[in-house]
């Protein structure tokens, strides 16, 4: 959303000035005047954005030990007030995005409300809305930390901001994310949820039968990291193949909820009409945000492995899953974490690789942004200071991996990235004796072509590998076939024939089409020692 600019004034009364003048009889009327009209000019000279003195970041901080629902409430309140100086002291400048904290532009989020803003609410799990994404299941509590991403050591909190005379109804989203330090990296405007309401009807796709299947909640995990998740059986005796879909990077909830879609729940209603259960649950970084961000270092195995372990053994233990057919389906980072899963666990029966990058995770982050702010034509002076901020960031991850000293001090935690950073997920996978199948939308936005293709090279001669190639789908595989993105603004579905394939490669009978070109793709292939032969993959 584009905010145009307002100018902060400091409102000086001429007639205190005047009158303060007279009553010591130090300045003639006159002279008063011109004073006071040079103060008011000189206060609308000066914006807040340049006035404010933002704090020096501090890298030895601990880990958010301060309270982040106040944190946000503060930098609410002072919109709410107006003190846009305030406001701006809060932000990191070297993360922002832009080449000066003037081009945030905070005063235009007032030019929103149409009565000013009246009061500043952190959003919790309960109100947050159509979006059951935490589970209030036993023990697990509702927590208003909206969530926590590990790659950028940020945690993330959604306020809104009401307008005057107005019910929650009306309010303005505000999405912050917050350093280890109390500084603010990033302010967005939900426009999802500030300019067309919350989305209070999720439609079932058309392919899920709802008299085919039951759900029931579960508890995945031990305290003080137990995890709310929902089983999903085919109705009838079983013994049913079953998946655990593994979420992706950041923080998600047990339905993969995007705007007016929720793909993990597409998923789960579209399998369990064709007879394959699922196992869904809510991400670590989401149900115990704070607490996970305040532990002094982890690695992506408490970030995403052991939830996803501690899931399969207890999907194995359900009545009517046949415990020998138990998959894990990794989406986005999730896949990228799927073969350390399967090495953990040898009994796995097979691993979907949803949309999941190859090669050194960050390596692609740099392109994915170019894409897309390339996607108009232009770069904006904005879009390359991000590409710059990225660039930077990557390089001093590299030179962690590499046991080199970061050129910069990272916002993130050193084992994290250390143990991450220089792991390919393809040459794991590559050594696995289990099936595998590789799924990607033409349309990703997230993960390249390039992506894609690392699977393929390292994969294709297993006959036991699978590859599609979907036209039209996006990152989480909705089919997007003739809608314009943003996606997330529309009621898109998980495309029919990914949960068809899907269904088909987990019950053992797809694809019987040996992979010869790229034409294949398209149509969903397998591997093998002749595929792609008399290709530069197989000479």
């Amino acid at each position: 959303m584009s905010l145009r600019p307002e100018t902060w004034r400091l409102r000086v009364s001429w007639w205190a000035h005047v009158g303060v003048a007279l009553a010591f009889g130090l300045f003639s009327s006159g002279l008063a005047a011109l004073i006071a009209l040079t103060l008011v000019i000189n206060a609308v000279t000066v914006p807040a954005c340049e006035a404010a003195t933002p704090a020096s970041p501090d890298f030895e901080a601990a880990p958010f030990a301060f309270d982040p629902e106040e944190r946000a409430l503060t930098f609410g309140q002072a919109l709410v007030d107006q003190d846009y100086r305030s406001a701006y002291a809060m932000l990191a400048p070297e993360l922002l995005p832009y080449a000066s904290l003037c081009e945030v532009r905070l005063e235009n989020i007032q030019t929103l409300a149409d009565n000013g803003l009246a009061r500043v609410e952190v959003v919790t799990t309960q109100g947050w809305p159509s979006n059951p994404e935490r589970s209030t299941h036993g023990d697990i509590p509702p927590a208003p930390v909206f969530g926590f991403v590990p790659t950028y050591d940020e945690l993330e909190v959604l306020i809104r901001l009401v307008p005057d005379q107005s019910s929650a109804d009306s309010a303005i989203y505000v999405h912050l994310a917050l350093l280890r330090d109390g500084r603010i990296s990033r302010v967005e405007l939900r426009e999802i949820l500030t300019e067309l309401g919350p989305v209070e009807d999720f439609v079932p796709p058309p392919y899920a039968d709802l008299t085919f299947f039951e759900e029931t909640e579960v508890v995945i995990g031990q305290t003080p990291w137990e995890l709310g998740g929902t089983l999903t059986v085919p109705r009838g005796p079983g013994a049913f193949p079953a998946v655990v879909l593994v979420p992706g990077g950041g923080y998600g909830g047990r339905d993969a909820v995007s705007g007016a879609t929720k793909a993990f729940r597409d998923l789960a209603w579209g399998l369990a009409s064709q007879g394959v259960a699922v196992l869904r649950y809510d991400k670590r970084t989401l149900t115990h945000a704070l607490d996970f961000a305040r532990q002094p270092d982890f690695t992506i195995d408490a970030e995403l492995v052991d939830d996803a372990l501690a899931a399969v053994e207890l999907l194995r233990q359900m009545p009517r899953i046949d415990p020998a057919r138990v998959f894990v389906l990794g989406a986005s980072l999730g896949g990228v974490a799927a073969p350390r899963i399967a090495q953990r666990d040898p009994d796995i029966a097979g691993l979907i690789f949803y949309s999941a990058p190859s090669g050194r995770y960050w390596d692609g982050f740099v392109g994915s942004l170019q894409r897309r702010f390339e996607e108009d034509g232009t770069v904006t002076q904005g879009e390359q200071r991000a590409l710059d901020v990225m660039r930077t960031y990557v390089a001093a991850v590299g030179a962690l991996v590499d046991g080199e000293t970061p050129p910069r001090n990272l916002t993130v935690r050193t084992a994290y990235h250390a143990d991450f950073g220089g792991y390919r997920p393809e040459d794991v996978a590559r050594d696995l004796p289990l099936p595998l199948l590789i799924l990607q939308g033409t349309n990703d936005d997230v993960v390249s072509a390039d992506d894609f293709l690392g699977w393929i090279e390292e994969l294709h001669v297993r006959d036991d590998a699978a590859f599609r190639l979907y036209e039209g789908h996006n990152h989480t595989l909705l089919d997007g076939r003739g809608v314009d993105p943003p996606y997330h603004r529309a009621r898109l579905h998980v495309g029919a024939e990914v949960i068809t394939d899907i269904a088909a490669w987990l019950l053992g009978g797809w694809p019987e089409r040996p992979c010869a070109d790229g034409q294949d793709l398209n149509a969903g292939c397998r591997g093998g020692p002749t595929a792609f032969r008399g290709s530069y993959l197989n000479p």
